[in-house]
């Protein structure tokens, strides 16, 4: 069972919280964990800071979520939907702080 987003959001790191303070998403985050876990009902979703090994100072908050046998079409579609549902989540200038990390298993 997925957590709830407050437990989820008081679950991360402090790292994730001071970046999303410096990067001015905050008070968006809960809306988009909340949104991924629509999209991925019943998946745990983690939250993660992402550091480019070969691009100085860009850096990602990723909501990583791992479903169990799903299709890669199924997958496909969700990942679409989850980038839509970005958009209505945050201010699109703000969108690109945040990554889908879906991890596909059986």
């Amino acid at each position: 069972m997925s957590q709830s987003v407050p437990t989820l959001c008081d679950a991360a790191s402090a790292d994730v919280h001071a970046f999303a303070q410096v990067q001015g998403v905050s008070e968006h985050l809960p809306a988009v964990v909340q949104m991924t876990q629509r999209v991925f009902p019943g998946v745990p979703v983690t939250l993660e800071i992402d550091d480019d090994p070969e691009i100085p100072d860009d850096r990602h908050i990723v909501l990583v979520v791992r479903p169990t046998n799903m299709d890669v079409d199924t997958a496909l579609e969700l990942r679409w939907r989850w980038h839509s549902g970005l958009f209505a989540s945050c201010p699109a200038p703000l969108a690109p702080v945040f990554r889908l990390g879906l991890e596909l298993s059986e």
